[in-house]
C-alpha cells in the first residue's frame, strides 16, 4: 500500500499598516466606536492604497483593529496610484474633518504637514487639510521661530510653478569703478568650510564673523544632526584660531531651538562651554531682535516667552581688538532734555543716590554711552537683495560687529557667506579685503551681485 503525500498551501495573511501615526482616541471615544461596530458592523469602509498582500490604511485604522478583534468583516475602498506624500496628506485631511481632535492635536497634524511640504503655501496646505489658512500661518510661524522649518521665501502655486512670497527688493547701484574696486577686494570660495579653511594662510585674518547653519533644522540644502554639527564646528574653531592674527577674534551668531515646545535643545550651550574652555569666551553677547512678533515661537496655551535673541559667541584672546568708540550710543534727545532739566537727587531701590544729569554728562564727555551686551537691532524681515536666501543675516547686525571688531583696513572672513551680507558690511566699514566660504554655488552668485552692486 502506498501513501500519497498531500501538499497543503497556506494562505498568507494580508498585512495592514497605517499611513500616518495619529493621536490616540480617548478611552470614551474608543469604547463608543467599539460598541457601535459590535452592534452595526463596520458601516463606513476603510480606505486603503491597494488590494495586495501589503496594504496601507489611509483612513480607518481603528475600525480595522476593532473589526479584527470582533471577527467581523471590514469593507474596503481602494484608492490606488497615490504617492506616499499624497496618501499622508489625504489621511490628515480626512481625520481633521472626521475625528474629535483637540485644538493641540489639530495643530500637531497641521505641523506635520508643514514639515513634510514646507515649500507649499499656507493656502495650499489649508485647502488640502480643510482648515483655515490663517491657522496654517500661525502654526508655520511657531515652527519657524523654533527652527523646525525655514521661512517660506517661495511658494508652489496650484500650477506647480514657484512664486516669490514677497516682491524683490532693489540692490544698491554703484559706479563701474566702485563695483570693480569692491569685487577686486572680495574672494569667494565655493566648498565645505572646514576643508576650505585649511587653505587659508595662518595669521592672515583680522576678524571672523559668521552666521552658521543650525542643527536639526530643515533647509533646502539638508538637515544636520547635532553630532555632525559639533564635529563641523570643532574643526572650524581649530582652523579659525590658526588663520586669525594674534589680536583677531571670531563671532558666531547662533540661536537656540526646541526639541519640542518647552524642551530646549542643548547644542548651543554645549558648544559655548566647549569653545570657552578650548579657546576663550571674550564676553557673553546677545543680539535682541526687538521687532519679534508678539507670538513668535510661542502661544498663549504654551505660556512661554517669545523667541527674540540670538547668542553672538565671541571667541578670542582676552585682549583682542575691539573699537568701543565705534559703537557707542549717542545720547538721545530725551536724555539730553533730562540733562538740562532734571538735576534733582534721586534714590534708587538699593539706597544708592544718583542724578540723571551726572549720568548724561558722563555720556556727553565720552561721546556716547557704552552699549549693552544685549544689542537691540530689529531683524527687519527679509534682508535687502538677499534673493530669498532662507537664513540671511540682517545687515545692521553684520555692520555692528564689523564696526566693533574689524580694524580699519583689516581682512574679514565669513565661513558661511550665504548671500554675502557680512562681506558687504565689511567693505562698507573699511575692510581692505573680505573672504567668504559657501557650499552652495547659487548663493555665491547672489553674494557677488550684492557686493558689487548692479
Amino acid at each position: 500500500m502506498t501513501t500519497k503525500a498531500r501538499s497543503t498551501k497556506r494562505t498568507k495573511k494580508t498585512v495592514y499598516e497605517p499611513v500616518i501615526k495619529l493621536p490616540a482616541l480617548s478611552y470614551e471615544q474608543f469604547v463608543a466606536l467599539r460598541d457601535n461596530i459590535s452592534v452595526n458592523g463596520v458601516v463606513v469602509p476603510i480606505l486603503v492604497d491597494s488590494d495586495g498582500p501589503k496594504r496601507k490604511i489611509i483612513d480607518g485604522n481603528y475600525r480595522k483593529q476593532i473589526a479584527e478583534e470582533l471577527g467581523y468583516d471590514c469593507p474596503e475602498i481602494v484608492h490606488p496610484n497615490l504617492q506616499e506624500e499624497e496618501m499622508r496628506t489625504l489621511a490628515r485631511a480626512l481625520n481633521l474633518s472626521r475625528r474629535h481632535l483637540t485644538q493641540e492635536q489639530k495643530r500637531e497634524m497641521i505641523a506635520d504637514q508643514i514639515e513634510e511640504t514646507p515649500e507649499r503655501s499656507n493656502r495650499w496646505i489649508a485647502k488640502q487639510l480643510g482648515v483655515h489658512h490663517a491657522t496654517v500661518g500661525a502654526v508655520r510661524g511657531e515652527l519657524q521661530s523654533v527652527g523646525q522649518v525655514a521661512p517660506l521665501d517661495r511658494r508652489t502655486g496650484n500650477d506647480g510653478k514657484l512664486y516669490p512670497t514677497t516682491k524683490p527688493m532693489a540692490v544698491v547701484t554703484r559706479t563701474e569703478a566702485e563695483r570693480r574696486s569692491r569685487i577686486d577686494a572680495t574672494t569667494l570660495i565655493q566648498g565645505d568650510s572646514p576643508t576650505q579653511l585649511k587653505k587659508i594662510a595662518s595669521a592672515s585674518i583680522d576678524a571672523i564673523i559668521c552666521d552658521p547653519p543650525y542643527p536639526e533644522v530643515n533647509r533646502a540644502y539638508g538637515r544636520m544632526t547635532e553630532k555632525d554639527w559639533h564635529e563641523m564646528m570643532h574643526k572650524i574653531i581649530t582652523e579659525s584660531r590658526r588663520v586669525l592674527k594674534p589680536k583677531g577674534s571670531a563671532v558666531f551668531i547662533l540661536q537656540p531651538n526646541y526639541e519640542t515646545i518647552g524642551k530646549m535643545r542643548l547644542w548651543l550651550f554645549e558648544f559655548v562651554i566647549w569653545a570657552a574652555k578650548e579657546w576663550n569666551l571674550v564676553q557673553d553677547v546677545w543680539w535682541w531682535a526687538v521687532d519679534a512678533l508678539p507670538l513668535a515661537g510661542t502661544n498663549r496655551k504654551y505660556g512661554l516667552m517669545r523667541q527674540s535673541v540670538k547668542m553672538c559667541v565671541w571667541l578670542g584672546s582676552p585682549d583682542c581688538y575691539r573699537n568701543q568708540d565705534a559703537v557707542l550710543w549717542t545720547p538721545s534727545q530725551a536724555t539730553s532734555a533730562r540733562h538740562r532739566a532734571d538735576v534733582a537727587l534721586r534714590v534708587g531701590p538699593s539706597g544708592r543716590t544718583f542724578r540723571n544729569s551726572t549720568m548724561s554728562k558722563a555720556a556727553d564727555e565720552r561721546g556716547g554711552t557704552t552699549p549693552y551686551n544685549c544689542i537691540p537691532i530689529p531683524s527687519g524681515g527679509r534682508v535687502e537683495g538677499s534673493e530669498h536666501h532662507p537664513a540671511a543675516t540682517p545687515y545692521d547686525v553684520a555692520s555692528w560687529w564689523c564696526k566693533y571688531i574689524l580694524p580699519s583696513g583689516g581682512v574679514l572672513l565669513d565661513c558661511f557667506a550665504g548671500s554675502g551680507t557680512m562681506l558687504a558690511a565689511g567693505l562698507d566699514n573699511g575692510a581692505s579685503k573680505v573672504m567668504g566660504i559657501e557650499r552652495e554655488k547659487k548663493y555665491l552668485e547672489i553674494a557677488r551681485r550684492r557686493i558689487q552692486g548692479t
